[in-house]
């Protein structure tokens, strides 16, 4: 904001005023507001400070060059420069904690393979506990009703009914009950199982199983 006395307000004209308009002005308050035209003491004094602003005034807006200084000083101070906006910040992405750790190649390596290895061996360990549990995997080839079997201390085996044999009388359900005098042998699946009649014994084969 301009500071001081308003120098065109003192001469009484407008601020874009020209040269010979404000000429105009000083003159005719000279000449109204001249000292010598009072008396008056007190009245004296007044006039004289009176025409020290307007001689102050007309010193400055009557010289081209001091005038153009004092129209720029009452100019208003150009806006300070805006500072730039500030977006709203980023959100901070956290990368994975183990991101630009160096492995060798042979970890990498394992690290690919690894998960396929440890699921075929798992796989693989399935099928031999199956393989375990159902005796040496496979199905016997026969114990079927009507044959004969020869018993070993680790096992039995089908063999040619030769009358002295015992003979399969009925096969079923492991668990099941068999025909009187026949004897219960569990199979190596230990889901089924066979009736066996002592060698000789006449025993009524079973046909509904």
């Amino acid at each position: 904001m301009p500071t001081g006395p308003d120098h065109y307000r003192t001469l009484g004209v407008s601020q874009d005023a020209s040269a010979d308009e404000i000429r105009a002005a000083h003159r005719a308050l000279a000449r109204r507001h001249h000292p010598d035209l009072v008396t008056d003491p007190a009245e004296r004094r007044r006039a004289e400070g009176r025409m020290a602003a307007i001689n102050g005034a007309w010193h400055v807006v009557g010289d081209p060059v001091r005038r153009a200084e004092y129209d720029t000083s009452r100019r208003p101070p150009p806006p300070p420069p805006r500072s730039p906006s500030r977006s709203a910040p980023e959100p901070e992405y956290h990368s994975d904690a183990f991101q630009g750790v160096a492995v060798s190649p042979a970890v990498g390596c394992a690290l690919r393979v690894g998960p396929v290895i440890l699921a075929v061996g798992l796989l693989f360990g399935i099928l031999i506990v199956t393989a375990l549990m159902t005796g040496d995997g496979n199905r016997p080839p026969a114990f079927m009703i009507g044959q004969c079997v020869r018993i070993y201390d680790d096992g039995m085996a089908v063999v040619p009914c030769t009358g002295t044999e015992p003979k399969i009388v009925d096969r079923g359900v492991a668990g099941t009950s068999c025909p009187v005098r026949a004897i219960a042998v569990v199979l190596p699946t230990r889901t089924e199982q066979i009736c066996i009649a002592p060698a000789g014994d006449t025993l009524t084969f079973s046909t509904d199983r």
